[in-house]
Formats: C-alpha cells, sequence, structure tokens
C-alpha cells in the first residue's frame, strides 16, 4: 500500500475546487502524476510538472519509488546474509523517509494541489505499481529514460507507464527548462498509437498556437496516390479549434531521424507520437522510431501507446 504524505486541504484547496467549476469541464487534464526518485533529476520532473498543471488547474502527485534490496536465499550462513539484507533495508527505508519528507516538503511549494505517494518495492515490482498507480490519472510526468551516451533514467518506469497504464506519457530530456506549449509536433502515421497520442495531447494541443502534423512520404510522394496524408487529422484538430499546418517530410533513411529533424526544423516546445512495441515475455521491445525519441529528441514529448 502506498504512504500518502503531504494532501494539502483548507482554503487552497477550496479555491482549487471554486476554480475548477469556473473553468468548465472542457480542460481534460486534471490529475497529473509525476514519477520522483529522491534524486537530483526529481527537481526537473517537478518543473514540468508544475508547470503543466498551471495551465490546467490540476492536482500534482508525486510518486516516489524508493527501491529496497531483494530478498534471497543464501546457499551458506544463512543468518548472516539474513542480518546483513535485513540492515540493508532497514538503511533503505529510513533514506526514503528522509527523501520523502524532503519531495513532501518540495510538493508543498507548488501553486495547486498536491500530495506525494512513497512506495517502497524490490526492483522486480517497479513495473506493477507504476503501470497502476498512472492508469489513474491524466498525464504520466517522467524523464526522457535514455541519453545519447548510454546513460539510463528509468527505463522499466517510462515502459510501465506508456505500455501497462493506457495513458499519456510525457517526457521531458534531462535538464530540460519547462517550455510554453507554442509550436506542437504530431509525428502522425495511420496507426492506433499515433491516434492514441493525439487523443491523449489534445489539451495541450489547444494551448499551442501552431501544431505541426507531419507525415514521412516513405513510399514516394503522397500526390502521385492522389493522397494527402494526415488531412483528416488535420480537419479533426480543426473542428477542436486547433491550429494545423500539414507537412509531408521527403523520404528519409529512417523515419525516426526525418521526424527528429522536422522537430528542430519547426521549433517545436513538444513531440507528439505513439510508442510502438512489442512483449517478449515480460521484457517490452520497443520498435526503432520509438528508442530513437525516447534516446535523441531535444525537446519534452508525450506519447501513448
Amino acid at each position: 500500500m502506498p504512504r500518502l504524505i503531504g494532501l494539502k486541504a483548507g482554503p487552497k484547496q477550496r479555491l482549487h475546487d471554486a476554480l475548477r467549476q469556473a473553468t468548465g469541464s472542457h480542460i481534460m487534464i486534471r490529475d497529473i502524476l509525476v514519477h520522483l526518485d529522491g534524486s537530483a533529476a526529481d527537481e526537473t520532473r517537478i518543473i514540468h510538472a508544475e508547470a503543466i498543471a498551471g495551465h490546467f488547474d490540476a492536482h500534482v502527485t508525486g510518486l516516489f519509488t524508493n527501491i529496497v534490496p531483494t530478498p534471497f536465499i543464501p546457499a551458506a550462513d544463512g543468518l548472516a546474509a539474513a542480518s546483513i539484507l535485513e540492515e540493508s533495508r532497514r538503511q533503505a527505508e529510513a533514506a526514503g523517509e528522509s527523501q520523502a519528507a524532503r519531495l513532501a516538503q518540495r510538493l508543498n511549494t507548488l501553486a495547486m494541489p498536491s500530495e506525494l505517494r512513497r512506495f517502497d518495492l524490490f526492483a522486480d515490482a517497479v513495473w506493477s505499481a507504476v503501470a497502476r498507480q498512472a492508469r489513474a490519472c491524466d498525464l504520466f510526468v517522467a524523464l526522457r529514460p535514455y541519453g545519447a551516451d548510454g546513460s539510463s533514467h528509468w527505463p522499466e518506469v517510462v515502459e510501465a507507464a506508456l505500455f501497462g497504464s493506457g495513458r499519456g506519457v510525457y517526457l521531458a530530456p534531462p535538464d530540460a527548462p519547462a517550455r510554453a506549449f507554442e509550436t506542437v509536433l504530431v509525428a502522425w502515421s495511420d496507426t492506433r498509437e499515433a491516434a492514441h497520442a493525439v487523443a491523449e495531447a489534445m489539451p495541450l494541443l489547444r494551448l499551442a498556437k501552431q501544431v505541426v502534423v507531419a507525415t514521412v512520404d516513405a513510399d514516394g510522394p503522397p500526390e502521385e496516390d492522389r493522397e494527402e496524408p494526415g488531412a483528416d487529422l488535420a480537419r479533426h484538430l480543426d473542428r477542436h479549434g486547433v491550429r494545423v499546418e500539414l507537412r509531408h517530410v521527403p523520404e528519409w533513411r529512417e523515419v525516426s531521424r526525418a521526424l527528429l529533424n522536422e522537430t528542430e526544423k519547426s521549433g517545436a516546445d513538444l513531440a507528439v507520437l505513439g510508442a510502438y512495441g512489442h512483449s517478449r515475455l515480460r521484457e517490452w521491445v520497443l520498435g526503432g522510431a520509438t528508442r530513437d525519441f525516447l534516446t535523441q529528441c531535444p525537446v519534452p514529448m508525450l506519447m501513448a501507446h
């Protein structure tokens, strides 16, 4: 069971409720879950969650995953090994107490209602805990899980939210400041995953001054077949009050490189795209384009599977 820390009520909560009624039901992001681990990277995660929440008067929940040592059955000298393991567990939980207190204090400085949920977990329990918590929110916020230098930031957390929750996942590059969503690039392909990402991103798309719907002409110029990829999506977004520009990107050797180039070229503040992959037993194998964006995208992403 999670430990709820720092749930705020009183006048601040009443103001939140009043604003919620006044702004109407069309604002869809009300509940943001942000992953925290007690490290310095938490500040980047919180800044992005706070920036999004500020647009929608949303509630922010910090999901603090505190990893404790996994129990094992020693082959010999069982009592000594068990004692060492128990001491390691106590130390991990004590460190978690200190980090949780600091995180709750930081969340309490936000302008919107917030709480902290602390989970003391074995490493192999992270997937199920994150997926279960993320299903009951509007948006999950985390860091981009991979770096071009081979570094990683909780890929199991990101993959659990992407492939186990059914919700949109917002991923910020490490140390990236929060940005206004003036220009958003939608990496569009005629797939369920891309459609789901657009649906999850709709509140942010409506905030943008410009939305670029980019399609890659992988099979040659679409005009040859009298087609206009993305036209139906553009009409759909227009009916939601979203200003759209269609861009057909000439064929590249790799679709991901074409879309990453278009993200930078358009000056996008956010990239929206589907997450592709398949399960192999308990492991998720990412699609090539998905992995490239999770490694190299220079701006925040909103992804959904």
